[in-house]
């Protein structure tokens, strides 16, 4: 009966003792934290823009996520008192994911786990920089594998947050099993992308890069085509006086209500190449260059400026119609987003699902005080143009507001707000022939 009794406590302490080679939660810290860095991104002034984490994957090589690089001017990686500057070297939007050059990176790359070994409720380790509170580790289990392209996307209970986006999620052996990328807040739902997808950067991201160089090189075939420097004709006095005279311009000043509202550096100046009741061709330049053309017709259309919140809708409606408080349109196309990152991942950034004229209204902008008429639009931007990752699709609400003014013949102002964001764009001078 003792001998009974021994067996049955010896098998018992047998279940509660750890798998062979697996580490205390202190030992896989020990382990992996020297190769767990903290990602700035920064703008031309060397201001942060975003904050996130990365993992050493090799020699000078770190890997996060492509939406902690987004609005980034340059990179910079630390850790305690010590940082790098990096730059990008493989990325892949579609899967989120961006490998980094960081010079003289001396640190030791972690190792990789076998994605077949994984399975519910192993125990799981994250260990990256959630709110800047750098080399935070968390502790939980595999909660689920979830398939995508045949690859799972990790559930793990091991908590993360904002800043935690490009960490190591690793195994009770201090091996990598995921990049940390998004949660639902409120829950205790966290994912991390399959450490597979790490192994695939690099051939992916050099397909992107060829992909970009491309689109680059059509772009400045187009561009060529119109290039500054038109002699203008005369003016056309059968044009409706609504209606621009070639040689016209605009120039608007962009202002980050939300960041950096006394910035005023974001130019663009737009001046008319051709105009006919059929159509106006404009030509669009941005420190002195040409950066695009467009055509614009009777139809309601709006195009992608760059820059969050920065649409511009129908400059010349008020030349095309005569808009009456009280009416109302429906959806409404938006030129240019293929420029949008997000574009490339198959996900549409923005879109303007309708309007409503609002009636005169007086406005005060850097070019002087117009008698207007507002028009209110609503609209959807997607969850990965604001900054969330391209693994997960959704739309949040924004809200845009146009002033036209049938005295400069366009539009004067114009202030677009959503979740993060808050552009205003506004007229600083005009002239007209």
């Amino acid at each position: 009966m003792r001998t009974s009794l021994l067996a049955c406590v010896s098998a018992w302490l047998a279940m509660l003792a750890p798998a062979a080679g697996a580490l205390t939660a202190e030992e896989v810290f020990e382990k992996v934290s020297p190769s767990i860095f903290k990602i700035h991104a920064v703008d031309q002034q060397g201001q942060r823009v975003g904050i996130g984490s990365g993992v050493v994957i090799g020699r000078e090589q770190v890997i996060t996520n492509c939406h902690v690089l987004r609005n980034a001017s340059g990179l910079v990686i630390s850790r305690g008192n010590i940082s790098y500057g990096a730059e990008l070297e493989f990325p892949d939007p579609d899967r989120d994911l961006c490998q980094l050059r960081v010079r003289e990176l001396a640190a030791p790359p972690v190792a990789f786990a076998d994605m077949s070994t994984l399975r519910t409720g192993q125990r799981t380790y994250a260990v990256g920089s959630p709110r800047g509170l750098e080399l935070t580790l968390t502790e939980g289990i595999i909660s689920s594998l979830r398939a995508d392209e045949n690859q799972p996307i990790i559930q793990t209970s091991a908590a993360i947050s904002p800043g935690s986006s490009g960490g190591g999620l690793f195994d009770s052996e201090g091996r990598l099993i995921g990049i940390t990328t998004f949660q639902w807040r409120g829950q205790q739902l966290n994912f991390a992308l399959p450490v597979d997808w790490v192994r695939e950067v690099p051939q992916r991201g050099n397909e992107a890069l060829a992909k970009r160089k491309q689109a680059e090189e059509a772009r400045a075939t187009a561009l060529k085509a119109g290039a500054t420097g038109v002699a203008f004709g005369p003016v056309d006095p059968t044009l409706p006086k609504e209606m621009p005279q070639a040689g016209d311009t605009w120039t608007y000043v962009v202002r980050d209500m939300m960041y950096k509202p006394e910035d005023r550096s974001r130019k663009f100046v737009h001046t008319v190449r051709t105009s006919a009741p059929s159509a106006i061709v404009e030509v669009v330049t941005a420190k002195g260059a040409e950066i695009a053309q467009e055509a614009y017709s009777p139809d309601f259309n709006a195009v992608y400026r760059g820059g969050a919140g920065l649409l511009e809708f129908a400059p010349f409606a008020a030349a095309f119609h005569s808009l009456r408080p009280g009416e109302r349109f429906g959806a409404v196309k938006v030129r240019g987003l293929e420029g949008h990152a997000a574009w490339a991942s198959g996900d549409v950034p923005y879109g303007i699902d309708g309007g409503r004229v609002i009636g005169p209204e007086r406005v005060s902008v850097a070019a002087g005080n117009f008698d207007t008429l507002r028009v209110e639009l609503s609209g959807r931007v997607s969850n990965m143009a604001l900054g969330g990752s391209a693994v997960v699709r959704g739309y949040a609400i924004f809200k845009q507001t146009v002033w036209y003014a049938p005295q400069v013949k366009r539009v004067v102002k114009s202030f677009a707000e959503g979740p993060g964001f808050a552009t205003l764009y506004e007229l600083e001078s005009y002239s007209l022939r």
